[in-house]
């Protein structure tokens, strides 16, 4: 993924020092991004994988990253990295032994792109749809380049201590889509929720005191509530707020032994060893179940039925929709199942619905 400059480049940069490598830090603008930094992404497959220096491109990443610069007023990017031959390029600093200066970039410098690719192929596909981005610009680490074993080692050690946040941090930490506002409004409104949510991991242990996980309450009312884009109507997300709020509360009033864990008497860590109810699972599937209520006009009063369920493990109707001898079993088609069942126990479909897992074996 190497490229030449067209044109010489003077930039404000400063240095700094690694271990045992000088880089250097400058700002350019996109559209020279765009145009300094420009590959064929058919070429990478092509090539041996001992002999590449990034991974492919995902290319439906591209058009993720193209929509978050056109969708937002306010978005912002960590800093790309690129190797360039150390003797193409010179480091004039303001005064003797200063690490701050001006960096110039030759026309004839070969680069590669380290870390970033996406975000440039991003940058340039949102560039052909707004052409006034032109003038954002994005952080620009430069390293010498030692050749393809040297940028191997690059890309690996930038990726070596790369941690993703869990997704429960990522709802925590991201206000701009509406699910995520509501979900939190519910865990402050939601007495059963309320101080009993962990708000970091995506699951929890069997003895975790915590009733769900921040993301586990999420997934349920994408189910409940269905996609609310960025930027929907204030009135249409407060009702959805309204009734995920409603909606919950009238559960933790009928689901046992959800009323108990709301009171106190009973903790989330002692429900677990005898309660299907109180797994994400079911979380999930009630959100389903409430999404036909909702799309049905039904009332909420009809959860009360549920009331009535035998929500312990132990319960034979649970084999083979969600429970294979004493494991519970999550998936897709789990999930799916649970929320039928679940369904017909409020008369909501007519028959109960079959088996998806192998009793047999169990």
């Amino acid at each position: 993924m190497r490229t030449s400059l067209q044109a010489t480049f003077r930039v404000p940069a400063t240095r700094g020092r690694m271990g045992n490598t000088t880089y250097y830090t400058t700002s350019l603008r996109f559209g020279i991004v765009v145009k300094v930094f420009v590959y064929d992404p058919e070429d990478m497959p092509a090539l041996p994988p001992e002999d590449r220096t990034q991974r492919e491109l995902k290319k439906r990443r591209v058009p993720e990253i193209a929509e978050y610069i056109l969708g937002h007023d306010d978005y912002i990017f960590s800093a790309v990295t690129v190797s360039v031959d150390v003797n193409s390029f010179e480091f004039e600093s303001v005064e003797p032994g200063s690490d701050i200066g001006v960096l110039h970039l030759p026309p004839d410098a070969d680069y590669i792109v380290n870390d970033g690719q996406h975000r440039i192929a991003g940058i340039a596909q949102a560039l052909r749809e707004d052409p006034t981005l032109a003038n954002d610009s994005i952080s620009v680490v430069l390293l010498p380049d030692g050749g393809t074993q040297r940028s191997q080692q690059i890309f690996s050690d930038l990726n070596r201590t790369v941690h993703k946040t869990s997704k429960s941090l990522d709802i925590l930490y991201d206000h701009r889509l509406p699910i995520n506002q509501i979900t939190m409004d519910c865990v402050d409104a939601v007495q059963l929720f309320q101080g009993r949510t962990d708000k970091e991991r995506v699951s929890l242990s069997v003895r975790n005191q915590n009733f769900a996980t921040l993301s586990g309450i999420q997934r349920a009312n994408t189910q409940l509530l269905g996609d609310i884009p960025e930027g929907a109507d204030d009135a249409d997300i407060s009702a959805a707020r309204d009734y995920a709020i409603d909606f919950w509360n009238r559960l933790t009033q009928v689901v046992s032994p959800w009323p108990e864990i709301a009171a106190g008497t009973k903790t989330p860590a002692e429900a677990r060893q005898d309660y299907l109810s109180s797994y994400t699972l079911v979380l999930w599937a009630l959100g389903r179940v409430g999404a036909s209520l909702r799309e049905q006009g039904i009332d909420l009063s009809a959860l009360d039925a549920l009331a009535e369920v035998d929500w312990r493990k132990s319960n034979s109707e649970w084999e083979g929709i969600c429970v294979l001898g004493q494991s519970i079993i999550t998936r897709t088609s789990t999930r799916d199942a649970t929320g039928e069942l679940l369904k017909y126990k409020l008369g909501l479909r007519p028959d109960a619905p079959a088996a998806v897992l192998d009793t047999e074996t169990s």
